[in-house]
């Protein structure tokens, strides 16, 4: 079953190496915008956000020379990151800064395939993932007066049809999966 799914996220046709491009835009950029304007307060998840920008402009522009097709990214935020227009398949990017979670939109009603991605370092470590989630990958944390719903580290883990292209998975002493980031060398 695992090769399927698997065989089923390959439709994208993505690598760790044309990954590695749209990655090496962002830490370029990340970089180049630290420097710039250095600490501004920014909350991380501000600079998530902004990171995640970044990172779309990224894969629309390198997926689509390396694919040979367009892929468009968002024109609105009901929209979908991007658009792989070829196979007419959307792709959602999650960035968060933290090694055990990401956080949805506690309304969105859209299965999707899911880069998953985390970033530290300075702008220049990351994980990343392909993986197909529904609804119930989530955990709601409306019960808590909180909007977003949250995906552990250990939901990712457990599955079985994703495609890791940067990074792992560490299990601590504790039994916890977090995630591990790998550096990316310009």
């Amino acid at each position: 079953m695992a090769k399927k799914v698997n065989a089923d996220l390959q439709k994208f046709g993505l690598t760790k190496k044309t990954l590695f491009e749209s990655l090496k835009i962002v830490v370029l950029r990340m970089k180049k915008f630290n420097h710039e304007y250095g600490d501004l307060g920014l909350s991380r998840k501000n600079i998530s956000e902004l990171i995640g920008k970044i990172m779309e402009k990224a894969c629309a522009d390198t997926f689509s020379k390396k694919l040979g097709y367009e892929v468009k990214r968002a024109s609105a935020d009901r929209d979908p990151d991007l658009t792989f227009t070829k196979i007419n398949v959307p792709m959602e990017i999650k960035m968060t800064s933290t090694d055990n979670s990401w956080t949805g939109g506690e309304f969105s009603k859209r299965p999707f395939d899911y880069l998953m991605v985390s970033w530290g370092g300075n702008f220049d470590e990351f994980f990343c993932c392909l993986v197909h989630l529904e609804k119930e990958n989530w955990k709601s944390n409306i019960q808590n007066n909180f909007y977003g719903p949250s995906l552990s580290a250990k939901t990712i883990y457990d599955k079985k049809d994703k495609l890791v292209f940067f990074g792992g998975f560490i299990r601590t002493c504790r039994g916890t999966i977090k995630l591990k980031r790998q550096k990316v060398v310009l």
